[in-house]
C-alpha cells in the first residue's frame, strides 16, 4: 500500500499520532520501497514476498496513474508489451521529451529513475521490468518478433506515404525527433491543407498493434499531439497512429481528437492483415499453437513468401524456433517456448523447454544465416547452462527430472565452434550438450516423416540468401 494509507492503519491500531507512524513506517526494516513517484514524498511499501505476484505491479500502476500520469505512460507501456520494450519504441510511448526542455525531466532522465528505484532494468536495447516486480519468467520472443512486424509494417508504411504524396520523398524518418518528443516515423509533407505559407507541414505517428488496445493505452499520443501543436509559431502536423485493431472507445476518442486512425487492413489489404493477425496469433502462444496445428506455422511461411516476403526473412530466427518444438511436440513433450528467466543475478532468454516424464530438455535455437561462432557456444555453456539448472533445480516441477540440453544451428558452426564442441565432448563424462547443424536437423525432421517441414529446411530455413 501508499505509505500514507500505512501509516494511518499503524496510528490507529497503535493508537499514535499520524506523524509519528509516518516516522515509524519511514524507519521500518525489512520491507521493499519503491519511491519518488508520487506526491508528497510517499512510497509504495510492500513485503519481500509479494514481488512476484500481480499485486505490487498492478498497485504502483494505479498509484502513478492517480499520482504521476507521466510516470505512469512508461510504466503502461512496458505492460501493454508483456514486460520488455526497446528503447527506440519505449522513447516513442513515453510522455517525455527527449531533447532538455525547460523545467521538464528528459526520457534519459526519468527512465534511470525507473531503474534506481529498481522497477525497470536496462539490457542493450531494451528496458524490462525488474524481477522484483514480476514472475520468474516472461515471455521475450513475443515481444522481440512483434517489435520485427512493426518495424516491417513502417516500412511498409513509409512507401505508402512517399508513393500517394504524404510525405517528401527523402523525408520520412524512423524514431524521429520533432517538437521535442520522439516518433515512430515522420516526414516533412507538401500537402497543401499542411502548408503555413511556404512552411511545409509534417506526417508524425506512432504504431500499436498485437495486442488489444483501450482508451488509455492511446491517451500518450494524444498527449505529445496537443503538447507539439501548444508551441508558439508550431507547424501544421497530421498525425497518424497505426493499428491492427482498437476498442470502440478508443476509436471515437482518437476521431475526436482529430487523429488519422492508420488501420493495417484498410491501408495495406484484408490479405496483408490476416497474415500479420495469423502469425500474432500463434506468436502469443506458441506451445499451444504447435500443440494444436503443427504445421500451421510452415503454412504461415507460405503466406508471408507471397504477401509479405521482406518480413518472412526478418523473422527467421523467430521461426526457427519452432522447428525444434515441432520436433518435441511430436516426441510428445510438454512445451514453453520463449520464456525469459531470472537466475543467477542475471536474465537469459528459454527458447524451447520440453518436459516429459522423466527429463527436461532445454534448446537454444539459432535460425542463422551464417554459421554459429565459437563466441556463442562458449556463452551458452559457461553462462546460460549454469543458470537453467539452477532454475531447474528450484523448480518443484522439474527437480526430479534429468536435465539435457541441445543446441540447434540452422547454419551449422564455424571451424573453430566445431573445435571447441569436440573438446567440450571430451572434456565431460558424459555429454552436456547434443549440437545439431543442418544434417542432424533434416535426420530428425525425417524421423518425423514431414515432407512439409523437410521442404522449408530446404528452401527456407537452411538457405543463406533468405
Amino acid at each position: 500500500m501508499i505509505s500514507s494509507e500505512l501509516a494511518r492503519k499503524l496510528a490507529k491500531v497503535e493508537n499514535i499520532g499520524f506523524n509519528t507512524a509516518s516516522q515509524r513506517v519511514s524507519r521500518a526494516e525489512g520491507i521493499e520501497r519503491v519511491q519518488g513517484f508520487f506526491k508528497s514524498n510517499q512510497s509504495l511499501i510492500f513485503l519481500p514476498n509479494q514481488q512476484q505476484g500481480r499485486e505490487v505491479l498492478k498497485l504502483l500502476a494505479q498509484q502513478m496513474e492517480l499520482h504521476g500520469k507521466k510516470y505512469w505512460f512508461t510504466l503502461n507501456a512496458l505492460k501493454y508489451h508483456a514486460g520488455t520494450v526497446s528503447t527506440d519504441f519505449l522513447q516513442t510511448y513515453s510522455y517525455y521529451p527527449v531533447e532538455p526542455v525547460s523545467s521538464h525531466f528528459t526520457f534519459a532522465e526519468v527512465i534511470q529513475k525507473f531503474v534506481l528505484e529498481g522497477i525497470l532494468v536496462y539490457a542493450p536495447g531494451t528496458y524490462s521490468f525488474a524481477p522484483r516486480l514480476r514472475y520468474n519468467s516472461m515471455n521475450a520472443f513475443l515481444g522481440q518478433t512483434l517489435e520485427t512486424i512493426k518495424l516491417n509494417v513502417l516500412d511498409n508504411f513509409k512507401e505508402l506515404a512517399r508513393n500517394i504524396g504524404w510525405v517528401s520523398y527523402e523525408s520520412f524518418k524512423q524514431f524521429a525527433t520533432y517538437g521535442n518528443f520522439n516518433w515512430a516515423f515522420m516526414g516533412v509533407s507538401p500537402v497543401r491543407g499542411l502548408k503555413t505559407g511556404k512552411e511545409f507541414g509534417f506526417v508524425i505517428g506512432d504504431i500499436l498493434l498485437g495486442r488489444p488496445t483501450y482508451k488509455k493505452d492511446v491517451e500518450f499520443f494524444v498527449r505529445k499531439i496537443e503538447t507539439v501543436q501548444s508551441y508558439k509559431g508550431a507547424s501544421r502536423v497530421m498525425p497518424v497512429l497505426l493499428v491492427d485493431s482498437l476498442d470502440k472507445e478508443a476509436f471515437q476518442y482518437l476521431k475526436e481528437k482529430g487523429v488519422i486512425i492508420g488501420v493495417i487492413k484498410e491501408l495495406f489489404g484484408e490479405k496483408y492483415a490476416k497474415t500479420l493477425n495469423d502469425l500474432i496469433t500463434i506468436l502469443t502462444n506458441a506451445a499451444a499453437s504447435l500443440a494444436k496445428n503443427p504445421n500451421q506455422y510452415l503454412q504461415l511461411i507460405n503466406e508471408l513468401r507471397k504477401y509479405n516476403d521482406g518480413l518472412l526473412k526478418n523473422i527467421k530466427g523467430a521461426l526457427f524456433e519452432y522447428v525444434a518444438g515441432h520436433y518435441y511436440i511430436y516426441k510428445h513433450a510438454s512445451l514453453d517456448m520463449g520464456w525469459e528467466i531470472v537466475e543467477n543475478g542475471a536474465a537469459h532468454e528459454m527458447d524451447v523447454r520440453a518436459t516429459f516424464g522423466d527429463k527436461v530438455i532445454i534448446a537454444e535455437c539459432k535460425g542463422r544465416i551464417s554459421p554459429t561462432p565459437i563466441e556463442d557456444i562458449n556463452k551458452f555453456v559457461r553462462i546460460k547452462i549454469p543458470a537453467f539448472r539452477s532454475w531447474l533445480e528450484k523448480n518443484d516441477t522439474h527437480r526430479n527430472k534429468s536435465i539435457e540440453f541441445e543446441y540447434w544451428s540452422s547454419a551449422g558452426y564455424t571451424e573453430d565452434a566445431l573445435l571447441r564442441i569436440e573438446e567440450l565432448r571430451a572434456e565431460y563424462k558424459r555429454n552436456i550438450v547434443t549440437f545439431l547443424g543442418p544434417l542432424e536437423i533434416m535426420a530428425r525432421a525425417k524421423e518425423m516423416k514431414n515432407k512439409k517441414l523437410q521442404k522449408e529446411l530446404d528452401t527456407f530455413f537452411f538457405k543463406s540468401n533468405v
